[in-house]
């Protein structure tokens, strides 16, 4: 299997409220979870192609942008 090397376009370092993510969740998580939820949500958005099988066809935005975001939702509750 070769190994090949790629840049992520977009990785978001901020413990910010950029996506708003609801305050009563926001506020639950600690700063590094904010942190965590930013960047996984900036870079899954904005690279689709290093997340999907090489064959699937291109996931819709709008479903894409849910995907991101549960799947950064997810990290920053395990980043606690």
């Amino acid at each position: 299997m070769a190994v090949e090397k790629v840049e992520l376009k977009g990785v978001m370092e901020s413990r910010g409220n950029l996506y708003h993510v609801p305050l009563r969740q926001w506020r639950k998580w600690p700063a590094k979870s904010r942190q965590v939820f930013n960047e996984v949500y900036s870079t899954m958005a904005r690279n689709q192609w290093t997340f999907l099988h090489p064959h699937q066809e291109k996931v819709s935005k709008r479903m894409w942008k849910t995907t991101a975001w549960n799947a950064a939702w997810i990290a920053a509750d395990a980043a606690k």
